[in-house]
């Protein structure tokens, strides 16, 4: 029996995988999509995060849900993991960056303003791109912040992925002439990351992963691929690449199988991608080739996750869609408030007492002892007050200055000393620890909301940073010596292989990159002809 070769392998389905598979489709190609987490229907999210094993992607504890959380030396990492990736628990956000983006690191290769210009348009058509209509209490607080700082003009509602029709009424297809899901109204239940169960968010299953579907691709969920190897049977076959793959929900190593392609396409995130192409090119040594810039050029969105529990039970803070504003609070600096649904406390865990300055663990942990004895109560309410996230706003403090840091495969107390992902600072452009105007939102936020201000606990404890918008790490060059990928994202010296996701993001947005990533992707897909 011949073995089949796909015209395409997708490894991951989030914006990068599902847009691909998608056009891949459209022009005739065979396209198999690998995804290692799960396949959620609406009913299937948990209706609570305190439903580890339905939120939490963890699976050497039994946990197989959407949400990970990767741990570094120096940095916390948030992502997602399931079939259309961070689609199922990203807070809707759907905004272009700035043009200062597109003058900075992005300018040294093309000129990427004009050539994204009208992928953009699409990506926002496909992804049902709509600005939220309702405000609430946080809102408004932070509107009259932003007058404070001298920034009024920049608040507004966020652009985001939502059907916003009647509240709770299920109507056809609203976006593709009929030829989608049906869909239902949002019921602004603030439910968002802890995945839509009321089929309004406009996840990938619900547009590009699901006409890639309807045309023909075939999804192989709950699969980790561990290599990529070059064929050596390309001429009588056609295929050039075979993908190793493995059960990923298994306590156990699972038996190994493969699959072959012609072409492959690395989508699995930038901690995916990156931890693929580092075991292809140093473990198994199946990609020996691959550029030495690999794992440079990481960055996040500069960013602080903080937040304030509210002392307060009048207002109810968890109503609204998950991002529901953003504002400047200075020339590179934009914040969102961000909420979970009510009985969605589980982020309460993660969270300390707000400290303030870059000090050494020992120090910030006297301060943070310090500020619990002498405010117990505070404390207290806030670790233990029932429905937290009903009295909570976290703040997502994001910076367009850029930051650069540098991934390696190695061990340390963060891997558990297994072979994992370790970062190397980079010392002229640094991770900011520290966000001060951040610092001062947050602090009149609480003040003006009679609320008690707090901290992600990597963050309070060890002067870590938190980032939901981890990027970059495999970057573009016109040849191996500059980057891993050229201006087609194909990898140098590997044709046929190509990387399509965040960690190809030239420079850091400064804004949520998923409308960016998608128009990336976009973008790569229109130069493919059509299959003859």
């Amino acid at each position: 029996m011949t073995e089949k070769v796909y015209d395409y392998i997708i490894i991951g389905s989030g914006f990068g995988g599902s847009v691909s598979a998608m056009r891949l489709t459209e022009k005739g190609y065979s396209v198999l999509v690998i995804e290692r987490g799960k396949r959620f229907n609406d009913e299937d999210f948990p209706k609570s995060n305190w439903n580890l094993p339905k939120f939490l992607w963890l699976p050497k504890l039994r946990l197989h849900g959407f949400f990970e959380m990767t741990f570094m030396n120096g940095l916390l990492a948030l992502h997602g993991s399931g079939v259309g990736g961070g689609s199922l628990t990203y807070a809707n956000v759907l905004m272009e960056p700035s043009d200062e983006l597109f003058s900075s690191s992005w300018q040294e290769f093309a000129d990427w303003k004009t050539l994204l210009a009208p992928h953009y348009a699409t990506a926002r058509k496909m992804l049902g791109v709509a600005r939220n209509p309702k405000l609430w209490a946080a809102d408004e607080h932070l509107r009259e912040i932003a007058g404070e700082l001298g920034y009024a003009e920049s608040f507004h509602a966020t652009d985001v992925g939502v059907f916003f029709g009647e509240e709770g009424e299920t109507v056809s297809d609203p976006y593709f002439d009929g030829e989608g899901p049906d869909r239902a109204g949002c019921i602004h239940c603030g439910g968002c990351m802890v995945g839509c169960r009321e089929n309004a968010k406009n996840m990938l299953t619900k547009n590009y992963l699901y006409f890639a579907e309807k045309n023909g691709a075939e999804v192989m969920a709950e699969r980790k691929v561990v290599d990529i190897q070059p064929a050596t049977d390309v001429n009588s076959t056609g295929s050039r690449y075979r993908i190793v793959y493995q059960p990923s929900i298994s306590l156990i190593k699972g038996k190994q199988a493969e699959v072959h392609a012609r072409n492959v396409i690395v989508s699995a995130g930038a901690l995916g991608t990156m931890e693929l192409l580092f075991r292809s090119r140093d473990e198994s040594r199946s990609l020996p080739k691959i550029s030495k810039k690999l794992g440079d050029q990481v960055r996040t969105n500069s960013e602080n996750i903080m937040g304030v529990t509210m002392r307060g039970k009048d207002i109810n803070y968890s109503e609204g869609i998950a991002i529901t504003s953003i504002f400047q609070a200075d020339e590179v600096t934009r914040i969102e408030p961000v909420k979970y649904a009510e009985g969605a406390s589980f982020i309460r865990s993660m969270t300390a007492p707000f400290v303030e300055g870059d000090h050494p663990i020992w120090l910030r942990f006297l301060k943070m002892t310090g500020k619990i004895l002498r405010h117990p109560v505070d404390f207290i309410y806030e670790k233990f007050v029932a429905n937290w996230a009903r009295f909570t706003t976290i703040l997502l403090i994001m910076q367009t200055e850029d930051n650069l840091t540098h991934v390696r495969r190695g061990r340390n107390i963060f891997t558990l000393f297994l072979k994992g992902l370790v970062l190397k600072p980079d010392a002229n452009y640094p991770i900011p620890k520290q966000i001060p105007v951040g610092n001062e939102v947050v602090k009149k936020l609480a003040e003006r909301a009679n609320g008690i201000p707090l901290a992600a606990f990597t963050d309070g404890l060890f002067n870590f940073p938190t980032t939901a918008h981890f990027m970059g790490g495999v970057p573009i060059g016109r040849d191996d010596s500059e980057g891993v990928v050229g201006l087609d994202f194909g990898v140098h010296n590997y044709p046929g292989l190509y990387v399509i996701d965040g960690s190809i993001m030239p420079g850091n947005p400064g804004v949520n990159p998923s409308l960016s990533i998608t128009a990336l992707a976009e973008y790569r897909m229109s130069l493919v002809s059509s299959k003859v």
